[in-house]
């Protein structure tokens, strides 16, 4: 079993929302084993110390940590979708070991997202996380505007490959067989398309139009199939 902790120690202590699962949903007792991490490369293995519901401590007998990637990270920026979608990608996404969600209104964005939103798209990330053992947690930041993300994400990771979504484009093994290693920084517009500004502004940044799939696809669809194809080529 394997718990978010946001900070590890020697003797570690769980949030009330882990606490609560632990003790009333697994009911676990003294001594019962699990892995804590805390989403920044930390992994401990230990047992249950102190039964709490809103606060259960955990004795870590082993510590391990590996630190974050600074190459061949993959980068979304993506628009936001109507109800449930957004979550759902993040969730998957988070799965396949996206390293940063930035959620962009586009000009043709029918949602517009909130800040407050964040903070579930991070409990969906964690809760991802910990069913697929990924011990990095992803950056999500957002919502910003397009010009504004771009501009942002090209300053963090500016040895990225910057490559969008084009039904015409080339395919992905004529880009990512020569392009391996570096960070890709994947751009995934409103369902009614690029505006020909965003395409303007892709372009005098030297991007790339990609085609994951002769099919026009949903907002979500597209990120995690793009997301898929680029993790593939990591391997």
């Amino acid at each position: 079993m394997r718990f978010y902790c946001e900070s590890i120690d020697t003797e570690s202590f769980l949030d009330p929302v882990e606490s609560n699962h632990l003790c009333r949903v697994l009911r676990a007792k003294k001594g019962t084993p699990l892995e804590l991490f805390d989403g920044r490369g930390t992994l401990a293995e230990g047992v249950v110390e102190r039964i709490d519901k809103k606060r259960t401590a955990v004795r870590a007998q082993k510590i391990t940590s590996i630190p974050p990637a600074t190459t061949g990270r993959i980068i979304l920026a993506v628009s936001f979708a109507k109800g449930q979608r957004f979550d759902w990608l993040v969730e998957k996404c988070t799965e396949l070991g996206v390293d940063h969600i930035a959620a962009v209104q586009f000009e043709r964005t029918v949602k517009l997202g909130k800040d407050t939103a964040l903070e579930r798209y991070r409990k969906r990330s964690i809760a991802a996380a910990k069913q697929s053992k990924r011990l990095f947690l992803p950056e999500i930041s957002g919502p910003e505007k397009f010009p504004a993300t771009l501009d942002s994400l090209l300053d963090k990771y500016s040895q990225s490959l910057l490559v969008y979504g084009d039904p015409e484009g080339i395919t992905p093994s004529d880009l990512f067989s020569v392009k391996d290693g570096r960070d890709c920084t994947i751009v995934i517009g409103a369902e009614g398309g690029l505006s020909d500004d965003e395409l303007a502004l892709l372009v005098v940044n030297n991007a790339s139009g990609v085609m994951i799939n002769r099919n026009i696809l949903r907002i979500e669809t597209a990120a995690m199939a793009f997301c898929a194809t680029v993790a593939a080529s990591r391997l």
